[in-house]
């Protein structure tokens, strides 16, 4: 398996979209039967399955569900009928399998761009056709890998107006989910790229997006990782949402590694280190399970 990253990656990561090309696709794991068997061996606890609305202005909550009696084949049957969203988290160390991708992907990456990479997590997303993943923002980095179906995905500006500097601060502290307010405008400053197996892009960090799939199952490696710039920018904005609960100061995000930042970054370790919460437990309560005797596969609490 083999992922090529462009020269001029190196100098544009973190700053601008970057393509990349790779043949992880060409893998019979990827196939229904070989990902529901990835699901039976994947922890179900850690499992995140969700559905979304109709898209539309403002802020529309992702629901969050649960599949605790389901088997694999039973929740691929679900994604291939209904309207559902799974994120396997972690799946390059639940699922050893997948590890030879992670290894790939990120040691490409790791070699090209010069720079150490951490906090390294390869989700496998596994979603409907038509599923329409609403306007949201990651807080690490993020390289996407497209395996299966197509996606049009909507890329927008890391600026105030585009994900307000509030909102970020409560997803820092695990206050929210990863929803944004969203207005219909925001579309004209958009880049808008088609994925499709061999494909993969990655962005610059907390660059607001949106997720469209076409008519058809859709299967990606979404690769989550910090280096120490985007690391020290993250505990910022932790600790810029301090200053703002403390003395009421409206904080902006940080753009760029600076003395300021650095030293705000080391307030928020310490903090955390007081605080101590642990790993990130999702705001947002389950309220579905999915069931294929229903006719969208989906049964309310």
């Amino acid at each position: 398996m083999t992922v090529t990253w462009p020269q001029s990656a190196k100098s544009e990561f973190g700053k601008s979209i970057i393509s990349a090309t790779h043949d992880l696709h060409e893998n019979e794991m990827f196939s229904d039967e070989g990902l529901a068997a990835l699901l039976d061996a994947y922890p179900r606890e850690n499992l995140g399955i969700w559905t979304f609305g109709q898209h539309c202005e403002g802020e529309a909550p992702a629901i969050r569900g649960g599949a605790p009696n389901a088997t694999g084949a039973e929740i691929m049957e679900a994604v291939n009928r209904g309207t559902i969203w799974l994120n396997l988290r972690e799946s390059n160390k639940r699922l050893p399998q997948l590890q030879p991708f992670a290894d790939e992907v990120f040691g490409t990456l790791q070699s090209t761009i010069g720079r150490s990479l951490m906090k390294k997590d390869m989700g496998l997303l596994i979603s409907s056709p038509k599923v329409h993943v609403h306007y949201h923002l990651d807080i690490p980095l993020v390289a996407l890998f497209q395996l299966r179906g197509q996606k049009r995905i909507w890329l927008y500006p890391a600026d105030d107006k585009h994900a307000p500097t509030k909102v970020v601060e409560d997803m820092v502290h695990m206050l929210k989910e990863e929803g944004l307010p969203f207005e219909q405008s925001f579309d004209e400053q958009a880049t808008i790229i088609d994925l499709k197996p061999g494909m993969g892009i990655t962005w610059p960090q907390a660059s607001p997006h949106r997720v469209q799939n076409e008519n058809c199952v859709n299967v990606s490696l979404s690769c989550e990782h910090m280096t120490m710039g985007s690391l020290i920018n993250a505990n910022a904005i932790y600790t810029n949402a301090l200053i703002r609960k403390r003395f009421k100061m409206d904080q902006r995000l940080p753009k760029a590694v600076t003395p300021t930042s650095i030293g705000k970054a080391a307030i928020a370790r310490a903090h955390k280190l007081v605080a101590r919460k642990g790993p990130r437990k999702s705001p947002t309560p389950v309220t579905f399970e999915l069931d294929t005797r229903e006719e969208n596969c989906v049964r309310p609490l």
